[in-house]
């Protein structure tokens, strides 16, 4: 099996007749155009039985051409678009189809887990390929005309053509001008094709275009029960952490910064919503799942730690002599994380991981709500929250709750909170910014504006433990290093405690905007 290659892929899919003929380029790109040789292609694409890789937008194929070599294994991972395009990273391996890549394997191992990835479907294809180029013969995209017929799988028979229009053609990483891309697509449609996203996959199955299946769990509504919002809140945290999971694992000795904090957000997320919604799970599933959450998010938190203190030293100092001292302690910190990321990788690997992922995924389907729920016997007291209440009434006293807890935590400050209290207002009002997200599908504008006025002061007095955090980390690393390194982690230590005066004067105002009517009246 060859090494990996990768490669991010840019392109606009559109759909055409069987009988329709492609335009004449050259009137519209001005480098002229090159057509290749014909190719007859088969592709295989792979996936769980219950589709878990389309599930987080991926997909494994393996396709082969009509030159009779073994063929390429390709992972295409899911990124951000900024237009019309469908932008995804591709992982290729050189290699028959009788085996998965292992790379390719471990890399998915989070979202396959214990499932077996098999073929659900393949495809013989005709493509017609022309490579399109710019004026000064500067590359502008490939189109790949496909005639496909479905060799096997739910719709075995079906045949179908699919233009694509990959922008940038034979050198990844292009970017041609916006302009002549659009001349392109437009004399397409003008030709009869139109654009179209779904995949070949996707066409080839049936399946839900979305991207994200997951029809089970229930979609926001007003007629929601109290048992919908933590089984949506269960799904979406697993997501979440699914979608960056594997990030994680294509190079585990360097994870990406934003995995890694979204990972670690996906963990906090979830122990808060389990905390939200304690009164109608099972409390035993509910202790468990806490704790081991709370092992992961330590493992992410010591990397989110190291990745947002080499943001703030990211600073070029300009005396020589202090340049060198800040590299001395940014070169500490890259050995932490890599120590970090290291421990990170073999959790990954681990039972124990997977069996926490498997838990939430069986928890997302069929919450494992409380056998125990009951009214109270106490007339004075409210009744016990049931599964399957409205939603609409039920949530906000589980809400209330930790508006009530963040409450009494601000009322007993003095003048001069000191660092630990207002760590602790901060984790208070993340847990009421969680709990109002978790309701926001039932209520609606008042639980998201709730939201947003606790994130604003979780932000400020995030900001402001990002200052104490740095503070330790310098004055600990300080005695360990070198005395050039000493000084100039004396000079950083004086501008976080600053910082941290600074958030310290700001965050009374946050808080004024949270106990506002508009933000918690439906609290009251």
């Amino acid at each position: 099996m060859a090494s990996k290659t990768e490669y991010l892929e840019r392109e606009v899919k559109l759909k055409a007749a069987l009988d329709f003929t492609l335009p004449d380029f050259g009137k519209v790109v001005g480098g002229g155009t090159i057509r290749l040789p014909e190719q007859a292609l088969h592709t295989s694409y792979f996936d769980t039985a219950d589709f878990r890789l389309w599930d987080r937008g991926l997909t494994l194929r393996h396709r082969r051409g009509d030159e009779g070599q073994g063929g390429t294994w390709t992972l295409k991972l899911p990124e951000k678009a900024d237009g019309s395009t469908l932008d995804r990273t591709e992982l290729s391996w050189v290699g028959g189809q009788e085996r998965i890549p292992p790379a390719a394997t471990r890399v998915l191992q989070g979202v396959v887990r214990r499932a077996v990835l098999n073929e659900v479907v393949a495809l013989e294809s005709t493509r017609q390929r022309i490579i399109l180029r710019a004026a000064g013969g500067s590359p502008l995209g490939e189109i790949d005309d496909d005639v496909v017929t479905v060799q096997s799988g739910a719709r075995k028979g079906l045949t179908f053509r699919q233009i694509e229009f990959e922008i940038g053609g034979d050198q990844p990483g292009t970017s041609p001008d916006p302009d002549a891309v659009n001349a392109v697509l437009q004399e397409l449609h003008r030709a009869g094709a139109r654009s179209d996203g779904e995949q070949k996959f996707a066409k080839s199955l049936g399946l839900d275009t979305s991207g994200k299946r997951n029809a089970e769990v229930p979609r926001a509504s007003s007629s929601l029960t109290l048992g919908d919002l933590v089984q949506l809140s269960l799904a979406n945290g697993l997501g979440r952490l699914l979608d960056h999971d594997y990030r994680l694992r294509i190079n585990p000795t360097d994870p990406p910064v934003r995995a890694v904090h979204q990972a670690r957000v996906a963990t906090r997320r979830l122990r808060a919503d389990l905390k939200t919604f304690a009164p109608v799970l099972d409390p035993v599933w509910r202790r468990h799942t806490r704790t081991e959450l709370k092992w992961l998010g330590q493992v992410l938190g010591r990397i989110r730690d190291a990745d947002v203190l080499a943001d703030r030293f990211a600073i070029e100092l300009p005396i020589p002599l202090e340049a060198k001292g800040a590299d001395e302690l940014r070169s500490r910190l890259a050995a932490q994380r890599r120590t970090d990321s290291a421990e990170m990788g073999d959790v990954l690997e681990g039972e124990r991981y997977l069996s926490l992922l498997e838990r939430l995924h069986a928890a997302a389907h069929s919450p494992p709500f409380s056998r125990n729920q009951h009214t109270s016997s106490h007339a004075e007291r409210e009744p016990e929250p049931q599964a399957d209440d409205p939603a609409i009434q039920s949530v906000s006293p589980l809400v209330r709750g930790q508006w009530k807890a963040l409450r009494r935590k601000v009322r007993k400050l003095g003048h001069h909170p000191s660092n630990e209290q207002l760590h602790r207002i901060r984790i208070r009002s993340k847990h009421l910014r969680y709990a109002a997200e978790a309701a926001t599908p039932a209520i609606g504008k008042s639980a998201r504006r709730t939201a947003q006025k606790a994130e604003h002061l979780q932000n400020i007095l995030g900001k402001h433990h990002d200052a104490v955090a740095a503070e330790t980390w310098l004055r600990h690393t300080a005695l360990i290093s070198t005395s050039l390194a000493s000084f100039v982690a004396g000079q950083f230590v004086a501008d976080e405690q600053r910082k941290q005066r600074e958030y310290a004067q700001q965050w009374r105002s946050a808080w004024r905007e949270l106990q506002g009517k508009r933000a918690t009246t439906w609290l009251r």
